[in-house]
């Protein structure tokens, strides 16, 4: 079983797939809003949350989603994931080996 991931790691991972995926080439900090501070309408957040799923092998609910208004919202929730063993930790940095 691999460690989890650290949360600078995870605030990276989470910037890689915004840029790889929404084009955003603005940097994220755990206080950016998605919506007010990062632009993202409906499209994107949907498109979002489907590639943070994939990138990290974890399963956001209706719930979870409610409750994510920032990037650093994003971060306690993967963390509490990751950490509790509900996803694998199949995830790499842009650039690392696997």
């Amino acid at each position: 079983m691999k460690a989890p991931l650290s949360r600078p790691r995870i605030l990276a991972a989470i910037a890689a797939v915004a840029r790889q995926h929404l084009a955003l080439d603005r940097p994220l900090e755990e206080r950016s809003r998605l919506v007010e501070d990062l632009e993202l309408d409906s499209l994107k957040l949907l498109t979002f949350a489907a590639e943070i799923e994939n990138h990290f092998r974890v399963r956001l609910d209706a719930g979870d989603e409610a409750a994510i208004a920032t990037v650093g919202d994003l971060v306690d929730l993967l963390e509490r994931k990751l950490g509790d063993g509900d996803a694998s930790l199949g995830t790499e940095l842009p650039g690392s080996a696997a």
